[in-house]
């Protein structure tokens, strides 16, 4: 009986550590550049530093958190943001799309140029 609990209780300690160990390595192990085409954008309303990217693959968060990677610039990035244009940034985090959990936009790297359809004769 005391093996039993004993190895609960190890296993359940075992998956604390690699859980935890995840979400503090978490910014080193998901940061990655993605090119994004922004099709809105929102402010979390009662935040402030907190906004929602809105793109054609999923959703970003752009917020102030000293956890990713000290970023407190957020209230800059948002402005530059405009919707129909495309963007190289860098991001960090875990995109989860049936739970609240949103990809941080960490910075924009590159605003790509627009480009228009060749007219057909």
């Amino acid at each position: 009986m005391m093996s039993k609990i004993s190895t609960f209780f190890g296993i359940i300690i075992v998956l604390c550590i690699i859980i935890f160990g995840f979400i503090f390595f978490e910014p080193i192990f998901t940061e990655e550049v993605v090119d994004i085409k922004v099709i809105n954008k929102e402010k979390w309303i009662g935040e402030k530093g907190k906004y929602f990217i809105f793109t054609e693959k999923e959703v970003f968060l752009d917020e102030n958190n000293y956890y990713h990677n000290n970023k407190t610039n957020a209230d800059e990035l948002y402005p530059i943001f405009k919707e129909g244009t495309s963007y190289k940034v860098k991001v960090v985090g875990l995109y989860i799309p049936f739970l609240p959990r949103f990809r941080n936009i960490l910075t924009i790297l590159e605003k790509k140029e627009t480009n228009f359809p060749l007219q057909e004769n």
